[in-house]
């Protein structure tokens, strides 16, 4: 084979398996099947239906070619090799897979030509970049959108949790309880990393994965929106101040059905292992598209899905806060379920390798444990494992804010929100 040009097809024979190739840069890649008999003509054989398999590359084609797309999901169809269909034909079939990406000019008449120019075009799919990189592609999109929902469910349960518990009558040990079960499935990231690595769900180890992920995490708060009455109902009563005059303060107290605080922690439960175990994978495809990146933009991808993330969150932190105020919680929880159902159509057009190869688990753990092993890994697990550890932020805090100083709901979530842009900041 030659750099950039087809390879000849193999001696065939009709029902066996060969291999069709080409190279890229001076590399063969198998890309279908073909017999491989010895004493039979090309023309003899036929081709056997194939599947492209991606290309593992780092960095990006002089041609901006994106194999990790344009291969994945890619079919050779099998048809008797007739006189159209000998060599030239089979280097046909190969060369369609070969397609460039689509570039501003190849899109004149349409409406992404009529309404966008060349620059802003340009700027939403970049030309010297994989297409695979391009995060605003079809294929590509549920990727930011993940790290977008990721943001903004963080700012929306962060302000609910907070403060719902305390609406709720919840003891300080109960508050306790339901903000651990809510985050403790991220304590388990690293195994649900490995679980789909080392068992993939319909071939595929993340795809599959996230939508479950983002659909557990929707079904949890639907459950909890149906299965009780959220809605906080204003109580007035008077209280005498020091000189003996009455005042009407106005309170807001839980419904008849509010829900148990067991119902509620079951449920944040089911909500935080959905939640982290969607995240998990789409930090594993950023993982894995970062390779393919080109060296003059090395760290963007990761850079823009974290932005996407910090949007989300100092958007919806804010929003939350105000919104359980004036409208009450269950206004906060049917939002909190229905962004995770707008995640399942992206995923479903997500752009992955099926039935890629898995490594040995033997394999997995050892890099693993080299990894942690590495000074630059475990000195800054360390350093997280002890400012978790330090952390003031808890249930008896907050009952303090509340009981003691006289906190009211917008005054708690806006320490929280504070805190929010102090952490990313940092």
């Amino acid at each position: 084979s030659y750099p950039g040009r087809p390879m000849e097809s193999g001696k065939g024979a009709k029902g066996g398996t060969g291999k069709i190739g080409f190279s890229v840069g001076g590399g063969t890649e198998t890309m279908g099947s073909i017999p491989d008999t010895d004493g039979l003509r090309p023309e003899e054989g036929s081709i056997v239906a194939g599947k492209a398999m991606g290309y593992d590359v780092e960095g990006s084609d002089d041609a901006g070619y994106s194999y990790r797309h344009s291969y994945i999901g890619t079919e050779i169809e099998s048809s008797s090799l007739e006189s159209e269909q000998r060599a030239g034909g089979m280097i046909s079939a190969v060369q369609k897979l070969e397609t460039p990406p689509e570039t501003y000019e190849s899109l004149a008449g349409t409406a992404w030509h009529r309404f966008l120019s060349k620059s802003i075009y340009e700027w939403l799919y970049p030309p010297d970049v994989p297409r695979s990189v391009q995060l605003l592609r079809r294929e590509n999109l549920a990727v930011p959108a993940c790290y977008l929902c990721v943001g903004l469910l963080q700012g929306l349960s962060g302000p609910f949790i907070n403060v719902y518990p305390l609406d709720l009558g919840a003891t300080e040990a109960q508050q306790a309880t339901i903000s651990s079960l809510r985050s403790l499935p991220a304590s388990f990231k690293l195994l649900f990393g490995f679980f789909s690595d080392n068992f993939p769900m319909m071939g595929y180890r993340r795809k599959s994965y996230m939508f479950c992920g983002w659909l557990i995490t929707s079904l949890s708060m639907l459950a909890l929106m149906v299965l009780s009455d959220l809605d906080l109902i204003k109580e007035t009563t008077s209280k005498l101040d020091e000189d003996g005059i009455p005042h009407d303060i106005t309170t807001r107290v839980p419904s008849e059905n509010a829900p148990a605080i067991p119902f509620l922690s079951v449920c944040l439960l089911m909500f935080g292992t959905g939640f982290w175990f969607a995240d998990v994978m789409g930090d594993s495809i950023v993982a894995e598209k970062a390779k393919l990146e080109p060296e003059h933009s090395r760290g963007h991808l990761q850079s823009t899905c974290y932005a996407c993330r910090f949007f989300g969150l100092m958007v919806a932190a804010p929003f939350s806060t105000v919104l359980y105020s004036t409208q009450g919680p269950g206004t906060v929880v049917a939002i909190m379920a229905a962004l995770p159902s707008a995640m399942l159509p992206l995923i479903y057009n997500l752009s992955e390798l099926k039935n890629a190869p898995v490594k040995s688990t033997r394999d997995q753990c050892g890099e693993i444990w080299t990894t942690v092993c590495s000074r630059a890994v475990w000195q800054p697990m360390g350093f997280v494992y002890l400012y978790n550890i330090l952390q003031v932020s808890n249930a008896a805090w907050r009952e303090y804010l509340k009981s003691v100083l006289g906190f009211t709901a917008n005054q708690l979530n806006a320490l929280l929100i504070a805190a929010y842009v102090l952490l990313y900041l940092g």
